[in-house]
């Protein structure tokens, strides 16, 4: 027996020195990892703590987040920090990286000076909001990084923004059946480019056709309405210009040119813009003061649609001017323009055929008037006027047997409250009246009621009744070429109509 556990016990002695110093290894090499561990947490502990600290001796810093984008930026004077990924979402440490962001949508906030909610915003003036917009993105960003010889203007931003819009409307037509609809009334889909150079910006905007195939201008034999949902070019222009070096600017492209702004506080379009809103691919010279009161101004010129000679040419454009102002508790932007030639505005076109006979006897002249005036943070008051300045021939458009001079006045009054948990809210009244203009197919006059609120934020929901009375049946007009003469019947029109905007 004791020969057999010799070899055992000898097999034993010999596995056990060999094992001891493994195992000796082993403890060791956990000792040491358990000690890296320990200092790298005293490291993460002692890293955090400086992360913490408010205040730095330095003007900025850099610290990495969970994403590896982070960059705080401390100011000087104040010791506040600031987190660029709130502002510019990119990596600014990669020269000429361009980022893409969204919103807000392109106008808001411009109209509803007397208030923060969200309101139907003019399409005029485009180019000058987004200079301003740029503006105060280069004077807080200058802010903080201590001057704006500090931004880098290699990078370029691109933003989305736009609307979709839905209506549920009744009207209840003067002689005729009511009528009941449910619509997707404007869908806007908006690209602005800023850059890469301060100095230049480009906006496009998409739009949709909501008409039926047979009243779209992509027309077809069908009335099959959601067989249109024709997606357009809009607006596309180019302006050069940055505000916080100069009050000059100058835009190319196709806009609405800056003849009246049409602003209102309604659901249905005020008919001044009817009557005179004039897009074309034009050519823009401005100018902006950058003061609380300040005057502005610009001149255009493009080629009408509508000549008097046999072929077209630039041959229209105009000169609109204004003054804004800010005395405190009352605030207001008052102005005018005129225009060389008003049948070549969307209404004009549309209305009395002159997309069908563009060689016009002669060319009439508009002037506009305007002013939106602000008393507190309650009470708004828009006014706007507009008028040729001369009949038309009576083979271009005609009133009751001669030149027609058509005119349009726009007055509204509102009043901002916060309802439920201060959701912004306003009520607003208006009236409008046309002259001579029954070639276009608007009303004499329009009366409205509506309320806004935006329940959500950047939503807008709106209730809006209307009043409109038309021509009386004695009055008959023709528009270009005098092949129709068109009447109205006297009576009036009443329609209710539930709105909802999302912009984004």
């Amino acid at each position: 027996m004791r020969a057999r556990l010799k070899p055992l016990a000898l097999t034993m002695l010999i596995s056990g020195c060999i094992a001891m110093p493994v195992l000796a290894a082993t403890n060791q090499s956990l000792e040491t990892t358990v000690a890296k561990l320990q200092k790298e947490v005293a490291a993460l502990k002692k890293s955090h703590a400086h992360a913490d600290d408010p205040v730095s001796s330095t003007a900025t810093k850099k610290n990495q987040n969970k994403n590896g984008n982070k960059r705080t930026v401390v100011q000087a004077s104040t010791g506040t920090q600031f987190d660029l990924a709130q502002y510019l979402p990119f990596d600014v440490d990669v020269p000429g990286e361009a980022y893409v962001s969204s919103g807000p949508y392109i106008g808001v906030n411009v109209a509803f000076s007397g208030s923060n909610l969200i309101v139907t915003s003019p399409s005029v003036n485009t180019d000058l909001q987004l200079l301003n917009i740029r503006k105060k993105i280069l004077t807080q960003l200058g802010s903080l990084l201590g001057g704006e010889g500090n931004l880098k203007p290699e990078h370029s931003h691109v933003l989305l923004s736009g609307v979709i819009e839905g209506q549920a409307s009744y009207t209840d037509f003067g002689g005729a059946p009511s009528r009941t609809d449910i619509d997707v009334t404007n869908m806007s889909l908006d690209t602005t480019i800023f850059g890469p150079s301060n100095w230049i910006l480009g906006f496009i905007e998409l739009s949709y056709d909501n008409g039926t195939p047979m009243q779209s201008v992509f027309q077809s034999a069908s009335n099959y309405r959601t067989a249109n949902s024709h997606v357009y070019v809009n607006k596309a222009f180019v302006t050069i210009g940055d505000l916080t070096k100069s009050p000059f600017y100058t835009t190319f492209g196709q806009f609405y040119v800056p003849f009246g702004t049409y602003s209102t506080v309604m659901v249905s379009d005020p008919l001044t813009k009817l009557v005179t809103r004039t897009k074309a691919r034009s050519i823009e010279i401005g100018m902006q003061q950058q003061c609380d009161n300040a005057f502005y101004g610009s001149a255009y010129i493009f080629r009408g649609d509508t000549h008097a000679n046999s072929v077209p040419k630039v041959n229209n454009g105009g000169i609109n001017l204004g003054y804004k102002f800010d005395l405190g508790y009352f605030t207001g932007n008052v102005g005018g323009g005129v225009i060389a030639s008003i049948a070549d505005s969307g209404g004009m076109q549309l209305g009395t055929g002159f997309q069908f006979n563009e060689q016009i006897v002669h060319r009439v002249p508009g002037y506009n008037a305007r002013a939106t005036l602000s008393f507190g943070e309650h009470i708004d008051l828009i006014g706007e006027w507009v008028t040729a300045s001369t009949q038309f021939n009576p083979n271009d458009m005609s009133y009751n047997n001669h030149g027609a001079k058509p005119s349009a006045i726009d007055l509204e009054a509102s009043y901002s409250f916060p309802i439920f948990d201060n959701l912004p809210s306003s009520i607003g009244i208006g009236y409008g009246k046309t002259n001579e203009a029954l070639a276009m197919g608007i009303p004499l006059t329009r009366t409205s009621v509506v309320f806004n609120t935006s329940l959500l934020r950047h939503t807008l929901q709106s209730l809006e009744f209307r009043h409109d009375r038309q021509y009386a049946a004695s009055d008959v007009a023709t528009g270009a070429g005098n092949t129709t003469v068109i009447s109205q019947n006297g009576k009036s029109d009443n329609a209710v109509t539930a709105q909802f905007d999302y912009y984004f």
